[in-house]
């Protein structure tokens, strides 16, 4: 029987889509009959300590973290060359390039096994150009096989690095996300009020367009009684900057919706399906499991044209994009797509369904994990 070692930065019921797409690809991995351990960092454990705990078709392996960075990545790449040897596994996968990647690459190389390293955004846009680099390009270089998240982001890496990079996309699953009829009393007990509702889902930061975001909502609440709903609220790190939006626009921030984090597919649903227009004003992006969500819920989404959301949105078929030149823009944009016909947004969501549905599929997914796998081991 073979076996991987997951190494990973987040791992679901914490939030982000890096935890939700770690876990999935394990249970896939642990449904194809793969004996699957994952091992991450936590902040809850004493320094050092390890944690091994039995979980629904894997096995979660929780070191805490140390404190000076040499002493962290040393330790990390030994409890994984460990993990390996002791259970026989036959190839380690890290699931983010300048963290779980690098460790995955060192110790796949150390216990003498193949590796694969996924790229998925943030990894990329930032590693290349932080003290974090060195392990990104150790990562890529060293790696059996190397995935990415989006096709843009396969091909920059392949010509930066001179090899190739395979282009595996996140998957969503379509029978939980639907559209849902929107449920006025649900409206009402969030206290989104009669007119217009702007949606974003995740954890809204800088990266995700915040400080683009909350400032045109101010300037449409303006002229408009509209609601923003954060689906998932706004970040613990971007409080300082939610904070300074509150003080200088407290009328609009009294409209503005902050809900807790929630995984339940029915409860999210129900929740995208109150919104008339979900915005994702990214800055740099991978795949987000968000957007794909919010498609599958047939929403009508505005989004940047960064990472793959082009890849995701056709313009004026199932969605609108615009430039990240235009940002400024955002709320004029804003208003035209809450201008569009309801039939014609409706129409856009439907389309959006259809392209989730044809080429984002678990499915499809865990097949091309498999065929990764596989190529990877062909190395050894």
């Amino acid at each position: 029987m073979s076996g991987v070692a997951i190494v990973a930065e987040r791992l679901a019921p914490e939030r982000g889509g890096l935890a939700r797409a770690t876990e999935r690809i394990a249970r896939m991995a642990a449904d194809r009959g793969e004996t699957v351990h994952i091992i991450r960092t936590v902040d809850d454990h004493s320094p050092g300590a390890r944690r091994t705990v039995e979980r629904d078709g894997f096995v979660e392996h929780a070191v805490g973290r140390l404190d000076r960075d040499e002493e962290q990545w040393r330790a990390f790449v030994a409890h994984v060359t460990d993990v390996v040897d002791l259970h026989d596994l036959d190839l380690v996968h890290g699931i983010y390039g300048t963290s779980a990647g690098y460790v995955a690459a060192l110790a796949g190389a150390f216990a003498g096994v193949p590796s694969v390293v996924s790229l998925r955004g943030n990894d990329v846009d930032r590693g290349l150009f932080r003290a974090s680099l060195p392990r990104l390009s150790l990562a890529v270089e060293r790696a059996s096989v190397v995935t990415a998240v989006t096709r843009e982001m396969a091909g920059r890496v392949g010509r930066l690095y001179g090899r190739e990079v395979r282009f595996v996309p996140n998957a969503v699953d379509t029978e939980a996300f639907v559209r849902r009829t929107p449920d006025n009393s649900l409206r009402v007990s969030l206290g989104l009020g009669e007119g217009p509702v702007i949606g974003f889902s995740g954890e809204l930061r800088e990266k995700k367009g915040l400080r683009f975001l909350l400032p045109a909502f101010a300037a449409l609440r303006r002229q408009r009684p509209i609601s923003l709903c954060l689906i998932g609220g706004v970040r613990h790190d971007a409080a300082p900057a939610w904070e300074a939006f509150e003080r200088a626009e407290p009328e609009a921030a009294s409209a503005v919706h902050r809900l807790r984090f929630d995984q339940d597919a029915e409860r999210l649903s129900q929740r995208l399906a109150l919104c008339d227009v979900m915005v994702f004003p990214s800055l740099f992006e991978g795949m987000p499991n968000a957007m794909l969500e919010a498609m599958a819920a047939e929403c009508a989404i505005l989004a940047t044209d960064v990472g793959g959301h082009p890849e995701l949105i056709e313009h004026g078929v199932s969605g609108a994009l615009l430039s990240l030149r235009d940002l400024d823009r955002l709320p004029e944009a804003i208003g035209e797509m809450l201008d569009v016909p309801e039939d014609e947004r409706r129409a856009w969501g439907r389309a959006a369904r259809a392209r989730v549905r044809d080429g984002h599929r678990p499915a499809d997914e865990n097949a091309a994990w498999a065929d990764i796998y596989a190529a990877a081991r062909l190395t050894r």
